[in-house]
């Protein structure tokens, strides 16, 4: 049995959510759930013909990664800010991508006076900053990343959440997700942040809705939950 984290959201008025990553699967509903419960969203995207959503209060910010002056502009204002960016599996994957975006994020972020929250979205097997995770998940780790593709990408992840609990000096608190198996499906069910992993599968949409509620919950800050449907 998981043990869930109490969550609690705020006035959607308060709340301006930056999104990373808002043309990827998790991304676009985030964006969505976002715009849906009234929350105003920016987002940074290297193709806006690729969100599909043209609505009030979504402001596009055309960049990438490396445009510094784009991340200040996303970040501008906002709350919340949500990195749930990736890459591709196997030998196409660019090593190290997560890691050198998050440290070129962090003092942008740490500058906005108006920033709360970091949330950035790892993988499932990804340790805690101190390298502990449930037996399982350690046995597990390097064979199911080995058969995926995704060895450079949990180590990149890994990194990532070591850089995150290194650099906690900042003027924001932050929170790293570890969603496990994730289906394209329509959603419908109501998923909580846990202290196991859970191996059922959720979907994007179901997550992306998560991913929006727990990025203003105070109750996660300086945490790593699992992601697990309620039972």
């Amino acid at each position: 049995m998981h043990k869930d984290f109490p969550m609690t959201t705020e006035l959607a008025a308060d709340v301006t959510i930056a999104v990373f990553g808002a043309t990827g699967q998790t991304g676009r509903h985030v964006l969505n759930h976002a715009r849906q419960q009234g929350l105003a969203v920016r987002a940074l995207v290297r193709d806006p013909g690729k969100l599909r959503i043209e609505t009030e209060g979504l402001t596009v910010i055309v960049g990438d990664f490396d445009n510094v002056a784009a991340l200040r502009e996303t970040v501008r204002g906002a709350t919340h800010v949500i990195c749930c960016a990736g890459g591709t599996y196997g030998k196409g994957y660019d090593k190290g991508m997560m890691t050198r975006f998050v440290a070129r994020l962090w003092p942008i972020l740490d500058a906005e006076v108006s920033v709360r929250t970091f949330l950035f979205q790892s993988v499932f097997f990804a340790p805690e900053p101190d390298g502990s995770n449930p037996v399982i998940l350690k046995l597990l780790a390097p064979v199911a990343a080995f058969f995926t593709g995704a060895t450079e990408m949990l180590r990149d992840n890994t990194a990532v959440t070591t850089f995150i609990a290194a650099n906690r000096d900042v003027s924001f608190d932050t929170i790293v997700t570890r969603p496990g198996k994730i289906v394209d499906k329509q959603g419908g069910a109501l998923l909580v942040p846990s202290q196991v992993p859970s191996f059922a599968a959720i979907t994007f949409a179901d997550l992306g809705a998560f991913t929006v509620g727990a990025v203003q919950d105070a109750s996660l800050h300086g945490t790593y939950p699992f992601v697990a449907p309620k039972p």
